[in-house]
């Protein structure tokens, strides 16, 4: 498992609808299980869905046609991508991925090796307060395409001086 980070390549953090772009995935047929989500979407409708649970679960078709509708920037979320071969149902049989507020014992992915949080993802993309975003998989070829994309990568957080 890799994780890469991109804090340096854009003003701002993180816009969904380029990062689907950008790591040809706005074309795949896949589940979206975005949890720990703090978004604001111009559009009511889109609030209203975001708010509606403590998780959106979306396909990627419709995904991307809520972002062409309204590309909002996503301040805190954990995105992972989940193959449309498993029903909501079993998408659903595990816990949501956090990154915010975690407890003793949880996964950490600031401190913690690598690992995607959800057993059914196939990567995981963290939206980090407006001030990172990065991703963690074994996929080889998005994980290129990550760092073809966003060339002022880093491997470590330790890389960045965040400024605060």
């Amino acid at each position: 498992m890799e994780l890469v980070i991109s804090a340096k390549d854009f003003k701002y953090y993180t816009m969904l609808k380029k990062v689907l772009y950008d790591l040809e995935l706005a074309d795949k047929n896949h589940w979206w299980l975005i949890s720990d989500i703090v978004a604001y979407p111009h559009k009511k409708e889109y609030e209203e869905l975001i708010d509606k649970d403590n998780y959106l679960l979306i396909s990627t078709p419709d995904l991307v046609k809520m972002l062409e509708d309204d590309d909002f920037q996503w301040i805190w979320g954990v995105f992972s991508v989940i193959p449309a071969a498993y029903s909501k149902e079993e998408i659903l049989n595990y816990a949501l991925p956090q990154m915010d507020d975690l407890q003793e014992g949880q996964y950490n992915p600031f401190a913690d090796a690598p690992r995607l949080q959800h057993p059914l993802a196939k990567c995981e993309i963290y939206a980090y307060d407006s001030t990172c975003m990065f991703m963690i998989t074994d996929d080889a070829a998005l994980l290129s395409r990550f760092k073809e994309s966003y060339p002022k990568f880093a491997t470590e957080f330790s890389a960045f001086h965040w400024g605060y």
